[in-house]
């Protein structure tokens, strides 16, 4: 992964840096909070040991504005994967 690089975001000239020490992380849960000025969202992770808990280990507080310009490019973002899938199943049919 190269340390700038240009994501299409609503700023077209922006360069976002990623740090070589970025941590990825796994969550499966998430919460969303909707108020007046801002959008909560919290990750976290089922309990394996304990069915019906989890645990949130994030929470992420951005503008109303802000969160309907991640839901449209989280949108975006998937429907090109499913495009890629679907074109690479049908490249397997085809070969």
């Amino acid at each position: 992964m190269t340390e700038d690089k240009k994501e299409n975001t609503q700023v077209p000239d922006m360069q976002f840096h990623v740090p070589p020490e970025l941590e990825y992380v796994y969550r499966d849960v998430f919460n969303v909070y909707a108020g007046v000025g801002d959008v909560v969202i919290e990750f976290g992770n089922h309990h394996r040991a304990m069915p019906g808990h989890a645990s949130i280990s994030n929470r992420i507080v951005m503008s109303v504005g802000n969160a309907y310009v991640l839901v449209q490019t989280l949108q975006q973002a998937l429907q090109k994967a499913q495009a890629a899938i679907q074109h690479n199943l049908s490249k397997q049919k085809d070969g």
